[in-house]
């Protein structure tokens, strides 16, 4: 899809949200209450539990409303894409209209910490009894789905004059969490000298290609190389141990992308925080593994001072996230420029501040968010058009942005919710495209006999040889990609007829790739001990949509280069590509499975797409893998 001229549009297409941008009431003193940024606390689980502290530190962000939204909505659906000059002309922000709004803010004690023309808002920061006052509310601590946040008691108002359509971030249940999953039956097992997982029986330098069983416990360098059980002890049609972790050298062949690996595109990676070490520990680990480094030149960060927000977000821990998405991009793209963004905190009006500033500054092709929520449902217009408004502005000029669709299958289990299925955000707005998990075996020929989906049940079994097998997935735990129908975002044009489960609402995920921890990719991180309150480097294998999600970012971002293809919106080109070689069709539900024996002797088969909740493969589009997965070059060289 090459840059094209705009043509005059008539006639509106599919509304991209279920919510409106405004809904903004006059009060009769000279003030407007803004109903599209107020009471979440409604929401089916949430609890109020008293009021905020005082001296409680927030942020919030001033929204005008977008200029020729409609129109811009329209050239989305269409895959129009503009230069940055032409968004700033048709849908920016006037520089007076953000002043008024920066002095009223000042002058009400509140600090401004960022100010977009593009996007026409003005973030601000201040205390609780500060933003109380300002829009004549008052905070309450509350608790949603697990998440322990601030919300507010009523609709805010603000002076009529302002303009004002929104105030995002009265509240605070929405805190975004790192997608990453890790073999967690394996845990306990030790680790050898390069950082695969090992065990103590026999086998272990005995590669057993065709997967016959070898009595081996080792993990399995490829799939096959190694299957303790045998004739009644195997589940599966296809079984192998589970993998020890594929290599930075695997993922290329895995996507068939190493025609393309010579390209140079700029990957954009969104998070909080930095692990400052990280350019040295990807490159110690590139240089263990015969892979090439990454080159100071082509690593780049833009990172916000933490606010105090950031004690929420596990500080230490999203290090490994950063590991996972910064190695397994370069993986893919060895000769990418990686530019990585660290917000202040986990939270919504961070996060989208840096997401703002990457879109803004336009030097990215793709972005990966390797994070979300466990649900769309709290949120008001206001929050979610924080995250809108940038990753409209990213479809229409050119940048393709993906987002992690979860690693809790349906969230119908999730510790605090409410018992019902949902999707989360950002990966349930139409502006991105979500990524699903798939489990790969591939052999050390580079074939892949197993390709199925991210669901995963859990099974014990008396010996190597014997069943019965009995299902323990409840009490190890439920796992696998996320997927169904958004609550907030209405279907996209580019659905419409090509997904099943609902005909009026956003489905997810649109594609997936390798995810499933079993069949995992080994990172080298700094890892977090609470206990002693140190870190400790090592090699891990690393999965979840987390490590998805930057798979195809990469993919796509080599796509782009190679083609020299400006798409916006990856989903809207994937969904064009069904049916054709160029996708490959995910559809093998319970004939895949990887076994292990924990480190208390345990035997336990993992069955892949074994739908231990609503979730499974299907021919076509689904609610696990969306409409598939990429297939190789054939994809690489149809994006464009």
């Amino acid at each position: 899809m090459k840059r094209r001229k705009v043509a005059v549009l008539a006639a509106a297409t599919t509304a991209l949200s279920v919510i409106p941008g405004a809904a903004a009431m006059a009060a009769g003193d000279g003030s407007t209450v803004l109903s599209n940024s107020g009471v979440v606390t409604n929401t089916p689980g949430a609890r109020v539990l008293g009021a905020a502290p005082a001296t409680d530190a927030m942020s919030v962000t001033l929204q005008l409303p977008m200029r020729n939204v409609a129109r811009a909505n329209q050239l989305v659906a269409k895959g129009t894409v503009l230069t940055p000059a032409q968004y700033r002309a048709q849908f920016g922000a006037s520089e007076a209209q953000l002043r008024k709004v920066s002095q009223w803010a000042a002058k009400q004690g509140l600090r401004v910490t960022s100010v977009s023309a593009d996007s026409g808002q003005v973030s601000v920061a201040g205390s609780v009894a500060t933003v109380n006052k300002a829009f004549k509310v008052s905070m309450k601590r509350a608790t949603l789905n697990g998440v322990r946040g601030l919300a507010v008691d009523r609709s805010p108002s603000v002076p009529s004059s302002l303009g004002l359509s929104g105030v995002a971030g009265l509240n605070t249940l929405h805190r975004m969490t790192t997608k990453n999953a890790t073999p967690k039956l394996a845990k306990g097992l030790s680790k050898t000298a390069s950082g695969g997982m090992k065990s103590g029986a026999r086998g272990i330098n005995t590669p057993n290609a065709n997967g016959a069983t070898d009595g081996s416990a080792a993990c399995a360098p490829y799939w096959g190389d190694h299957l303790l059980v045998g004739g009644a002890g195997k589940k599966y049609a296809q079984q192998s141990n589970f993998l020890c972790g594929y290599q930075p050298k695997d993922l290329g062949r895995m996507y068939g992308v190493t025609s393309a690996q010579s390209k140079s595109p700029t990957i954009g990676i969104l998070l909080w925080g930095n692990d400052p070490n990280m350019l040295s520990l990807t490159n110690s680990y590139m240089q263990s593994k015969g892979f090439p480094i990454l080159p100071a030149s082509n690593y780049s960060t833009v990172v916000a001072a933490p606010n105090a927000q950031m004690q929420d977000c596990g500080p230490n821990d999203v290090i490994v996230e950063q590991a996972l998405d910064v190695q397994s991009s370069h993986a893919m793209a060895p000769n990418a420029k990686i530019q990585y963004y660290g917000a202040a905190s986990c939270y919504d009006d961070a996060l989208t501040a840096s997401l703002q500033k990457m879109v803004s500054a336009h030097q990215v092709t793709t972005i990966s968010m390797s994070f979300g929520t466990s649900s769309d449902v709290g949120m008001t217009a206001a929050d979610k058009d924080l995250w809108d408004r940038p990753m409209r502005q990213a479809a229409l000029t050119g940048i393709s942005v993906f987002a992690s669709s979860g690693d809790d299958q349906d969230n119908s289990r999730i510790q605090g919710g409410d018992g019902r299925p949902h999707v989360g955000y950002p990966a349930s707005s139409s502006f991105v495209t979500a990524v699903g998990a798939t489990s790969v075996g591939m052999t050390s020929t580079g074939a892949q006999p197993v390709v199925a989906a991210w669901e995963n049940s859990y099974y014990t079994q008396p010996s190597p040889t014997s069943g019965p097998f009995v299902n323990v997935t409840a009490s190890v735990g439920y796992d696998g990609g996320g997927g169904g129908a958004s609550a907030v975002s209405a279907q996209p044009t580019w659905q419409k007829g090509k997904v099943t489960g609902s005909t009026t609402m956003r489905m997810v995920p649109d594609v997936s790739a390798v995810g499933n921890p079993y069949t995992a990719y080994t990172i080298r991180a700094r890892f977090y001990d609470p206990a002693t309150n140190t870190f400790t480097t090592s090699d891990e294998a690393i999965g979840g949509t987390s490590l998805s999600s930057p798979v195809l970012a990469a993919e796509v971002a080599l796509a782009k280069a190679y083609n020299g293809s400006s798409i916006g919106l990856a989903a809207q080109k994937i969904y064009s590509l069904m049916g054709t070689s160029a996708i490959k069709d995910v559809n093998a539900p319970r004939v895949a499975g990887a076994t292990l024996r924990s480190q208390s002797g345990t035997i336990y088969t993992i069955g892949f797409d074994d739908k231990p909740l609503s979730l499974q493969s299907a021919p076509g589009w689904d609610n696990a893998t969306g409409v598939g997965t990429p297939n190789g070059w054939a994809f690489v060289t149809a994006f464009k």
